[in-house]
């Protein structure tokens, strides 16, 4: 057909044919690659405390170290000590390469001084990070906002430190105070947990392994038993323990979240938003179960800072329930404590039997162990015909070790901060329903809903001797 019998669309320009040549003219766009790039700060709030010493400095130096913290990072460390930059980076205590020392910088500030805030220099990116009492957290943030820093709602953040609250109600105060000054984008609450790679795995574990993922619900597992055990006492932190108790300082953060990460259902994609949809769901379902049992080491009354009749549980073990339609009727069982005889943070995913044992003898061990630590590895245990001639059946375990090279969770925290990523930090509502959750487990008092009084155990123990009445069949680690 002749080019000239075609008929144009009504959006095209009858004026132009096919024959007409077209002046085309192209605009020069100067790249990213040619533009000034933004200047960012992060500012550390209680620079001169242990945590910034220990941990929060050294992960920002292993980020430097794999070329992943940005180059146009500046860090300030602020606090109220008289601290120049120097004698603030000897209080450090190790020594720092002069390319990475450049990047860090003191300021005198006192955070409850509005006037003082104001005197901290600006960029086009800015990162808070509240690493101070608890107790300061709501007094902080209004006066971030009083002091105009955190307006920007794109550009500006803060991270948080555990605990947000101490109870369901002060998480509720301390919640309303964080919502009149900051928009939930901009609020980073940190459970360092989230940034260990083997907690992260959990999901990798769930979601891209279809051998797995059919099995992960009531109609296949029995039950689940999460550790987090300690060898070592308050380790000089009894002070702290006595405000906090193993409830506050490992259930209602470390063992919930890891307890979402186990039971929540597939996200949509992988995104903050959607992940921590997913934790929220679960959680508001979770509820507490009759079995329940808190104890205290029989060293603890004598650590520096303990009263002789102090009530704070170092140990705390108990069922969890889930209702919803995956898990209605399986127990998650929780122990943690501190004085046991073996360090341990793992998941154990106990199978159901088959409905008939055709091999008499065996007992079904069919299993699936996530060890988070030490010595990070997964498990999966099932039953294989021994060598024989004899159908006797064996468990065989199927066994792989995740990597030595695992950052710390500070690393990955920071990382993912300063990229403005919240998948790895907590919502506001996944705080709300840890505190609803636990809520039981911090009574004091003869009116408490549960026996909350802690029985007096050896060190070295397994926990109280009642445990056994209330909780059995626990897979102890080895």
């Amino acid at each position: 057909m002749p080019l000239e019998s075609w008929q144009y669309p009504l959006f095209y320009p009858q004026s132009i044919s096919g024959y007409e040549r077209v002046r085309i003219t192209t605009t020069k766009r100067t790249s990213t690659t040619e533009m000034e790039q933004p200047t960012r700060t992060l500012v550390i709030f209680g620079a001169t405390g242990d945590l910034c010493r220990r941990k929060l400095i050294p992960a920002l130096h292993t980020l430097w170290e794999k070329g992943t913290l940005p180059e146009n990072l500046n860090i300030i460390g602020a606090a109220r000590r008289e601290h120049d930059r120097d004698s603030w980076l000897s209080s450090l205590g190790r020594y720092y390469e002069p390319e990475f020392s450049v990047k860090l910088d003191y300021l005198r500030c006192d955070l409850s001084d509005v006037d003082s805030l104001r005197s901290i220099p600006q960029s086009d990116d800015m990162t808070y990070f509240l690493s101070v009492p608890p107790e300061r957290y709501g007094d902080a943030i209004q006066n971030l906002k009083a002091a105009g820093l955190v307006d920007d709602r794109d550009k500006t953040r803060v991270i948080i430190e555990k605990p947000f609250g101490t109870d369901l109600q002060s998480a509720n105060h301390l919640q309303s105070v964080v919502e009149r000054s900051l928009r939930e984008k901009q609020v980073y609450r940190i459970d360092h947990y989230l940034g260990k790679d083997t907690v992260n795995n959990i999901l990798a574990t769930r979601f891209s392994n279809t051998l797995l993922e059919p099995l992960w619900n009531r109609n296949y597992i029995e039950e689940v038993q999460i550790f987090a055990t300690e060898t070592i006492g308050c380790d000089g932190r009894a002070q702290y323990y006595e405000g906090a108790g193993a409830v506050r300082d490992m259930l209602q953060n470390h063992m919930l979240q890891i307890l979402a990460l186990i039971a929540m259902e597939a996200p949509c994609k992988s995104d903050a938003k959607e992940i921590r949809r997913e934790k929220v769901k679960v959680l508001s379902a979770a509820r507490l179960g009759n079995k329940l049992i808190t104890g205290q080491y029989e060293s603890y009354r004598s650590e520096q800072g303990v009263g002789p009749d102090s009530m704070t549980q170092t140990f705390v073990a108990g069922d969890i329930y889930i209702d919803n339609w995956r898990w209605k009727g399986v127990p998650f069982h929780f122990m943690t404590g501190k004085k046991m005889p073996y360090q341990c943070a793992e998941v154990v995913i106990k199978l159901k039997a088959p409905p008939l044992n055709l091999f008499e003898g065996h007992e079904y061990n069919d299993r699936i162990v996530i060890r988070l630590q030490p010595k990070p590895h997964l498990d999966i245990r099932i039953d294989m015909k021994s060598p024989g001639l004899d159908d006797k059946v064996e468990t065989a375990t199927l066994t792989h070790w995740y990597s030595e090279d695992a950052v710390d969770g500070y690393v990955k925290l920071f990382y993912d901060a300063l990229r403005g990523d919240q998948s790895h930090f907590v919502h506001a509502e996944e705080v709300l329903e840890s505190w609803r959750i636990v809520e039981d487990l911090l009574c004091v008092g003869d009116s408490c809903p549960v026996r909350t009084a802690p029985y007096i155990h050896k060190d070295g123990s397994w926990g109280p001797q009642h445990k056994t009445e209330t909780i059995t069949n626990w897979d102890y680690p080895a």
